[in-house]
């Protein structure tokens, strides 16, 4: 039965199936490692989080026939090391973007969907404290609809 675990599994899912540019982390996951094993120089990757925002009903029915939407964020931290061209961390925010603009998926169950809207990108910034990282974060609206 889908539920909105299954939906944030999904959403990473399909990251993992379509990146293949950099490493990447998950919530509650190991850190990939920073450092580039062949060149001894660090490496960008990816931090991807969801943050849900709640959920409505939507729709009119009898108990146990209700449609849900629950709203929020996909986020996808892009960190590339400091004093490089920040180019490369845009680069790589936009490309992540667009796995999920405007996309319909984890819908194999009749009523059950994630939609997900045009990605927004931030101008980027410190990626940590101790200014190894910039990091520039791609951040995707999206619906989890929910029939149930």
């Amino acid at each position: 039965m889908a539920d909105y675990a299954g939906a944030v599994a999904a959403i990473f899912a399909r990251l993992q199936a379509q990146w293949t540019a950099t490493p990447l982390a998950f919530p509650n996951g190991a850190r990939p490692a920073e450092v580039d094993p062949d060149t001894g120089q660090l490496r960008p990757w990816v931090y991807a989080e969801v943050i849900g925002a709640g959920s409505s009903i939507v729709g009119a029915g009898v108990p146990r026939d209700h449609v849900y939407v629950y709203d929020g964020l996909i986020k996808l931290h892009v960190f590339t090391p400091s004093g490089l061209d920040a180019a490369a961390g845009f680069q790589h925010a936009v490309a992540l973007g667009e796995i999920f603009r405007t996309q319909e998926f984890y819908n194999e169950t009749p009523g059950h969907c994630v939609r997900s809207w045009s990605p927004r990108f931030d101008d980027g910034g410190d990626g940590d404290s101790d200014g190894l990282w910039f990091r520039v974060t791609t951040t995707i609206p999206f619906e989890y609809w929910h029939r149930g």
